[in-house]
């Protein structure tokens, strides 16, 4: 594949001092003396992972290597001129289609979705309900709409679902809700840290308890707290929700990691998804639960953890201690992924990704 497109244009990289977005959906020459006309499209080469020293310092012994420029292209430079006609490739067809000289810019964008189509496979996630929930269905469609690059499946069987899913070679995208481990690193090839979660403790809006302290939250989650009344509220006993402790989901760990350190959880009722427990909250005035702050619905409340409220400025400002990072994780560190990796921190991805949680930038 690299000796096809050896032949055909300067490889470009988002970012180059003379960016691959000056020259993408140009008509340029391939071959010289009229061989050939293709579309260059600078993203599609970036989100496969090309560099322009690919083809113009790497692949192929040259006479004169490095020395064809993009404006070469739009001139009848000989790139036989150059290259050892029996390393490099003659025939170009196996990416690019022939434009005429006439060729309009809607042919121009068709030729460059169907090559995008042809050589990409989409890409797929399983992993935390959070990401795959409130930050991946906009985002991929923007990702796609940037780079033809497709997104298969969006999966959110939870963050250890996700892990082996990587590991196993069955996503390409994994998610996690919750630090990772030295271990946990030094399994996967790649991961990035998109943002922050913000955990809240919900209650029903109908209990008048508006602050709890960490050292409270221990009472209360391992079960040496079993009354409201403790905490400044009605003779009630106190019900726990959380999702199952044994599915491997990312909040729980977390929680536990945050608030409970080496202790266990205590009685509670289990749910299959934190939207479960928010909808039994709503329905509670016992209730209580830890859950991710993109879950908040209008029936419960999301209550202060030592005088602090889990809002963004609070977190960024270090007074709302219980966060945890939104990691992507991947066993691929080029191509569409990196890529994929790469537009999850521009300012367009952070902006979606602040919607339901805090930007990392």
């Amino acid at each position: 594949m690299r000796k096809l497109l050896g032949l055909l244009v300067l490889l470009a990289v988002v970012g180059l001092a003379q960016g691959a977005s000056a020259t993408s959906g140009e008509t340029l020459l391939y071959g010289g003396g009229g061989q050939g006309r293709v579309t260059f499209d600078g993203q599609l080469h970036a989100a496969k992972g090309y560099v322009c020293d690919d083809c113009h310092l790497t692949l192929f012994p040259t006479q004169k290597k490095g020395l064809i420029s993009f404006d070469d292209h739009k001139t009848a430079t000989q790139c036989f001129g150059c290259h050892d006609g029996k390393v490099a490739f003659r025939k170009c067809d196996g990416c690019h289609r022939d434009v005429p000289e006439s060729a309009s810019a809607t042919q121009a964008a068709a030729d460059t979705l169907r090559m995008k189509a042809a050589a990409v496979p989409p890409l797929n996630y399983e992993g935390a309900t959070t990401i795959g929930t409130k930050v991946l269905p906009e985002a991929s469609r923007l990702f796609t709409q940037r780079t033809g690059i497709a997104f298969g499946s969006i999966g959110g069987a939870g963050a250890s679902a996700g892990f082996n899913a990587v590991l196993g070679g069955q996503a390409a995208i994994g998610g996690l809700a919750s630090e990772m481990s030295d271990q946990q690193k030094s399994l996967v090839a790649a991961y990035e840290i998109i943002g922050f979660d913000v955990m809240g403790i919900f209650v029903n809006p109908k209990n008048p308890v508006k602050n709890l302290t960490k050292a409270d939250l221990k009472e209360i989650f391992t079960g040496r707290a079993v009354n409201w009344k403790q905490f400044g509220g009605p003779d009630r006993a106190i019900t726990v929700y959380s999702e199952k402790l044994t599915g491997g989901r990312a909040t729980v760990k977390a929680f536990q990691d945050m608030v409970l350190g080496s202790e266990k959880y205590g009685p509670l009722q289990e749910r299959d998804d934190a939207t479960d427990c928010i909808e039994d909250i709503g329905r509670d005035e016992s209730g209580i639960a830890a859950s991710s702050m993109s879950f908040a619905t209008p029936h419960v409340q999301a209550i202060a953890v030592d005088g602090a409220q889990p809002s963004r400025d609070a977190v960024q400002a270090g007074r709302y201690a219980l966060k945890r990072p939104l990691i992507l994780i991947s066993q691929q560190t080029a191509g569409p992924v990196k890529s994929f990796f790469d537009f999850m921190l521009t300012p367009e991805a952070q902006d979606i990704v602040g919607k339901s949680f805090v930007p990392v930038k």
